[in-house]
């Protein structure tokens, strides 16, 4: 595999998996960046010796995975949740309001760190009830059935080489104790963005059904919103 450019806009942009590698788990395909992929081995490996069964439930999703759940969340078709994690009425909301709260959880398509194969969704699904599906909220785990790979993650995952890019809420997003991103090489991504290589994608070829307003916000909170360090 060739070395990964860092501020390649295709790859930041979630327009090719050309740098990714497969991890296969539990009979599924992660695609990951072979840095990432060694990492979290050696990571679920001693996870396992504490009884925690490390597993990934989102890794690599490119561009157009995240538009589609962008704009049905814009169209009502899927739910749009408020800063407490509960339904909210769009109707009731301006397209800035809307946009807003949509971005409070889930990433503009081509600003995914999900784009960059160096990030993962992670949970145990030793502890998932029978028929139970994965529930991906703070409440999940921090009281709920995912509680102790929340705090495996916090105590251990920087000695392998991770740490949480959405660690503390804020006005911009909401902190996500199930995300992991691999610290050297997010960095190195996030090094390689760049604001208006950014507003040009977005409003002149993502193809959003908001591209104005999407871009304004995401011009206007650039360091707030992306530039999410390790250190």
């Amino acid at each position: 595999m060739t070395e990964i450019n860092y501020a390649d806009p295709e790859i930041i942009h979630g327009l090719t998996d050309k740098h990714l590698t497969a991890l296969i788990l539990n009979n599924r395909s992660f695609m990951v960046t072979p840095a990432t992929r060694e990492a979290f081995l050696e990571m679920r490996n001693e996870a396992l010796k504490d009884g925690i069964n490390l597993s990934i439930a989102s890794s690599f999703r490119n561009f157009e995975r995240q538009k589609i759940i962008f704009e049905e969340k814009i169209a009502g078709i899927r739910p749009v949740l408020d800063r407490n994690e509960h339904p909210v009425d769009i109707g009731t909301m301006s397209k800035e309001e809307l946009i807003r709260t949509i971005m409070f959880f889930s990433a503009v398509p081509g600003m995914s760190r999900h784009h960059w194969g160096t990030d993962l969704d992670v949970y145990d699904p030793d502890a998932l009830a029978c028929n139970e599906e994965l529930d991906l909220t703070n409440r999940c785990y921090t009281s709920g059935c995912q509680k102790n790979v929340g705090k495996w993650l916090t105590a251990n995952m920087q000695k392998f080489g991770f740490f949480r890019p959405y660690a503390h809420d804020n006005q911009y997003c909401s902190y996500e104790l199930w995300h992991i991103s691999h610290m050297n090489e997010s960095d190195r991504f996030t090094s390689g963005l760049d604001c208006e290589e950014c507003a040009c994608f977005l409003k002149n070829r993502a193809g959003l059904s908001e591209p104005d307003l999407v871009t304004s916000i995401v011009t206007g909170e650039f360091a707030q919103r992306f530039l999410l360090f390790s250190h």
